[in-house]
């Protein structure tokens, strides 16, 4: 299975708890030792030195991220 990189579409799930920060791949809470992921406007990952118009950063779970490559991955402050 190939991990999602740049130019890639995350999942988008619908949050479980819109309260709280919510993962961008299942939805569920993120924990304290969660990362974030660079989106931007058309809904897929970009770099962030790129030219891409940013939608910002969201949240991906440490279970999701193992979906991810590693190097679009950044640890939550």
């Amino acid at each position: 299975m190939e991990k999602l990189t740049y130019g890639d579409c995350p999942n988008w799930v619908e949050p479980k708890d819109p309260s709280n920060s919510s993962c961008i791949q299942c939805g569920r809470k993120v924990g304290k030792n969660s990362y974030l992921v660079h989106v931007d406007i058309a809904g897929v990952i970009a770099h962030p030195a790129g030219e891409a118009i940013s939608q910002g950063y969201w949240p991906v779970g440490r279970e999701c991220a193992k979906a991810f490559a590693h190097d679009v991955l950044y640890l939550k402050p």
